[in-house]
């Protein structure tokens, strides 16, 4: 998932020589290139588009593997079934892929055509499920020979899973609570455990409960006593932090990370529930409550995402690039792993069928490659 709310205009534009665009005006060009879209009903379509033109900040990448975003994606797929409109325009999707490079603007360093490369996409470039990427430079990091293109395609979502962390505020020994074992939180709870944090993690599914224990993270069902598992593992004092990574219309997740976080504990919404908040609960806790958007500062900024300029690195330590970057160091030297995540691939081709598994059989499905 990449953020807490998907914008209503995610789905349906991108830009091009600083000039927005709607996909069904790309059809049929000379130069064209595979890209995943969905209709105004909801239903995926591979379409043939022209491929982007590199701008002077940008860097275009083909495509290796793109990795679907089982929260955004499927939340704006859902939306548009329950809505079908025939007229509302075609939207693109995904934001992370691994790729590379085939050419880099004028105002680019320390790229070079045939780098492997991670890539964040984002509403400013043509990036997402296509063929040919056009990525900000501040979105892509170059890849050791040791971090092979299918990790890579974690890039984006690695990114966001760091800043969720950063803003727990967690400092070396405290306690951290995951909820929610899709594939963002189950990066969350690695990154978590790789850095030293005591981490406990829980979902209603047990092969996912099973995955994360595989990783050395303890985890349990949430359907048992988690608040009364925190308290016995922290002495009676409550959890640190509770990142709340679950997706839900109902308010009980924030209710229950309430109940297992300390007294002046921190609360971070990194997915998406209800907000109604028990306010007695909360007072009495005096709790901490922080969302954490996407991979940090920098996102929607066109100055940042589009044209390239960076953040004076003493002021803004962690920017989403430098989170991105992060991220593939962990992937480097082993500290976190993501090939056990990935549980299904499909040709972009057979786009549909990928969203088909995650949407019809979720319990069997965690991370969900889309190759090139």
């Amino acid at each position: 998932m990449e953020c807490n709310s998907i914008p209503n205009d995610w789905f349906g534009a991108f830009l091009r020589d600083g000039v927005q665009l709607h996909p069904e005006r790309l059809m049929d060009c000379e130069d064209a290139v595979k890209q995943v879209f969905i209709d105004g009903a909801g239903e995926i379509i591979v379409k043939e588009v022209e491929e982007p033109v590199v701008g002077e900040s940008h860097i275009l990448s083909r495509t290796a593997y793109s990795l679907i975003s089982t929260g955004t994606e499927t939340m704006g797929i859902r939306h548009r079934r329950a809505n079908p409109d025939p007229n509302r325009p075609d939207g693109s999707l995904g934001y992370t892929n691994s790729g590379t490079v085939i050419a880099a603007g004028r105002g680019v360093s320390g790229f070079e055509v045939g780098d492997r490369i991670g890539n964040y996409g984002s509403p400013s470039c043509f990036g997402g499920h296509a063929e040919i990427c056009c990525i900000g430079r501040n979105l892509c990091v170059k890849l050791p020979d040791c971090v092979d293109l299918r990790e890579a395609a974690f890039t984006g979502l690695g990114g966001i899973a760091i800043q969720a962390v950063r803003r727990a505020e967690l400092t070396f020994g405290e306690f951290a609570v995951v909820t929610g074992l899709g594939v963002l939180g189950q990066l969350i709870a690695r990154i978590c455990h790789a850095v030293g944090y005591r981490v406990l993690a829980s979902d209603f599914l047990e092969e996912r409960l099973r995955i994360a224990g595989s990783a050395g993270i303890t985890s349990l069902n949430a359907g048992e006593d988690v608040v009364s598992a925190v308290a016995e593992a922290t002495g009676g004092h409550g959890a640190d932090a509770v990142l709340i990574c679950a997706a839900s219309d109902s308010s009980e997740p924030i209710t229950q990370a309430l109940r297992m976080i300390r007294f002046r504990g921190r609360v971070v919404m990194v997915g998406v529930t209800g907000m109604e908040v028990d306010r007695q609960l909360f007072f009495a806790k005096e709790a901490d409550f922080t969302i954490s958007r996407a991979a940090g500062p920098g996102r929607y900024d066109p100055s940042y995402e589009r044209d390239g300029f960076d953040m004076p690195y003493p002021y803004v330590r962690w920017t989403e690039g430098r989170n991105l970057a992060e991220f593939i160091r962990l992937l480097s030297e082993k500290r976190v792993r993501v090939d056990d995540l990935i549980s299904h691939e499909f040709p972009v081709e057979r786009a549909a069928e990928a969203y088909d598994q995650i949407l019809d059989r979720p319990q069997e499905t965690l991370g969900v490659l889309l190759k090139f």
